[in-house]
């Protein structure tokens, strides 16, 4: 572990980062739309959560809430468990460790890893390097409700999100190079759809990134696409009472 790693204090970072993205819990909405009848955020079987090593270290020694991630939650055979935990932990970070939780039932709000509270969003950043502001993880587009309703996404929740990635950033510089690699994955993927990319600024606003150029268009929020079961919904005459 570098130096700089072992300065970030994962309890000031979560301290810093306690905004819910919504005045309600967002996981009601998504959690009648899975068969386990768990959020999707929540569920292993769907995303399973990294910590870095040091965050580890403070989740250990503060709470019971996380244990190492096993792998056999959905396998049917041990044969499948194995094969599954070897694929994720060869795409997982060094400085990173799979985990689980006790389940949503039992969260403990203020012991969240950093992945829970930022999901289903990431940094996004400009082929130049420059954080813009926050997109959404595309592969969870017709699991996550959020993703279909950005307009809930409260300003407390982007400003704190912004304020702790700079934070994370400054310690871990090497994820700069992670996300904006990913940025650049999700840029040529919508390219190929010829979708243009979401984005809620830093700057409060909501614009569509082009793929061709990275101009930035400011849209409303209340115009950006929905997907799946929320977009069907929407469509009802009371939506309202569907979602």
């Amino acid at each position: 572990m570098s130096e700089t790693i072992a300065l970030l204090n994962f309890a000031d970072l979560y301290s810093g980062f306690q905004a819910p993205i919504s005045e309600f819990d967002c996981g009601k909405k998504c959690a009648p739309h899975n068969p386990g009848g768990k959020p999707f955020c929540c569920d292993t079987c769907h995303a399973v959560p990294t910590v870095y090593h040091a965050e580890w270290d403070y989740l250990e020694a503060n709470t019971d809430l996380w244990h190492i991630w096993r792998g056999d939650d959905c396998a049917d055979t041990a044969a499948d468990a194995d094969a599954e935990r070897a694929r994720l932990q060869a795409e997982t970070p060094d400085d990173m460790r799979l985990v689980a939780c006790l389940g949503p039932d039992q969260c403990q709000r203020d012991f969240r890893g950093l992945t829970c509270r930022q999901f289903p969003f990431y940094p996004y950043l400009d082929s130049s390097g420059e954080f813009l502001g926050l997109s959404y993880y595309w592969e969870y587009e017709y699991q996550c409700w959020v993703i279909s309703n950005l307009h809930v996404v409260q300003s407390a929740y982007r400003e704190q999100f912004i304020k702790a990635f700079e934070q994370l950033f400054s310690h871990y510089p090497e994820d700069v190079n992670s996300y904006q690699a990913h940025s650049e994955e999700m840029r040529d993927k919508f390219n190929k759809q010829r979708r243009a990319i979401p984005l809620l600024h830093r700057n409060g606003f909501t614009y569509k990134i082009s793929t061709h150029n990275e101009r930035l268009r400011r849209v409303t929020v209340e115009s950006l696409a929905k997907f799946g079961p929320y977009k069907i919904a929407a469509e009802l005459p009371f939506p309202e009472e569907t979602v």
